[in-house]
């Protein structure tokens, strides 16, 4: 009896033991797909590199326009784009995402605007904000380490007025703290559906919430504020407080949300973005605010207006 319990407990510990080794490798092999090659020129690379902010190996892809190949000798304006929950550095080239640097291309080729590289990072956590313990720091790592990947890697320009920022949902929030925090770092930002949260202590919010959506979003915001919260960091990496307080006079910001928003019933969404608006106004800086009636969460909606998105954040870009 007992060797045949050892030899059931042998024959689970192997299966797990393959299932975890499959899984890891399954989930590599999708963070690094081969290179998409498009009908325009243009191409969108995935690459990886190792991370001492991450503590661990760091995925991105980034989208090269069809003159890259053609001008060796040209350096071009980069823009950061970072998603939200539940996605990678991958998900922006599917169909389901809209596919974002097809549309790029298909913007790019009406002339209107000048060629620019795209970076889209993987981040576990997307709130693109240093943990409080210290462990994990993912905005050093889009604004430090990240950059210096790209600028060495890539031809690009590296002044502030020919870097820009967009993110989605949790990387909308991302891209309007980092913007905030970083001023010398970037010319305009721009965020669809971000996730603005209000006031001194929003882990209340959190943890009144019975949504399984925002169960899954407590996951993300605990390890980064804290368990218990802290307070502290949180206020440092409050958008509402930053937008009141950090040297914003030289970027220029768009940030936008849709009605259909599927996040609406579980976060006060409108109101953040309503406040934030109010704020930028009475300091004076350049922004716009757009509500999409009808428009969807994320991706959606970044498609839907990204000619807008992308004619803010190439704005300022300017001739190599």
């Amino acid at each position: 009896m007992r060797r045949k319990a050892f030899q059931i407990l042998l024959l689970v510990f192997i299966v797990l033991t393959v299932n975890s080794a499959w899984g890891q490798r399954n989930r590599r092999s999708q963070r690094t797909p081969e290179t998409i090659h498009q009908e325009g020129g243009s191409r969108v690379e995935f690459r990886e590199f190792p991370s001492t902010t991450l503590g661990e190996d760091a995925y991105y892809s980034v989208f090269l326009p069809p003159d890259y190949d053609q001008n060796p000798d040209q350096r071009f304006p980069v823009i950061y784009v970072l998603h939200g929950m539940n996605n990678n550095h991958t998900t922006w080239t599917s169909p389901r995402y809209g596919n974002i640097p097809l549309l790029a291309e298909n913007l790019i080729k009406s002339g209107d605007i000048p060629q620019f590289l795209m970076i889209h990072p993987y981040a576990e956590n997307p709130f693109y904000t240093d943990y409080s313990d210290g462990s994990k720091k993912y905005e050093e790592f889009v604004t430090r380490e990240l950059r210096t990947e790209i600028e060495t890697n890539f031809r690009v320009r590296t002044d502030r007025l020919n870097r820009s920022l967009v993110g989605t949902s949790l990387g909308g929030y991302g891209a309007l703290k980092i913007a905030m925090k970083n001023p010398q770092l970037y010319g305009s930002v721009a965020a669809g559906s971000p996730i603005i949260l209000l006031g001194d202590d929003p882990s209340q919010l959190i943890r009144s919430s019975t949504a399984g959506a925002v169960r899954r979003f407590a996951g993300l915001f605990n390890p980064v504020f804290g368990t218990p919260f802290d307070q502290d960091h949180w206020i440092a990496n409050s958008i509402e407080v930053l937008a009141r307080t950090a040297d914003l006079k030289n970027v220029e910001f768009y940030f936008s949300y849709g009605t259909a928003d599927r996040y609406r019933s579980m976060f006060p969404m409108e109101k953040g973005l309503e406040v934030l608006d109010q704020i930028l106004t009475e300091r004076d800086i350049p922004h716009t605010m757009r509500v999409f009636e009808g428009e969807p969460h994320g991706w959606a909606l970044i498609s839907t207006s990204l000619s807008e998105i992308v004619e803010v954040v190439t704005r300022k870009f300017t001739a190599d």
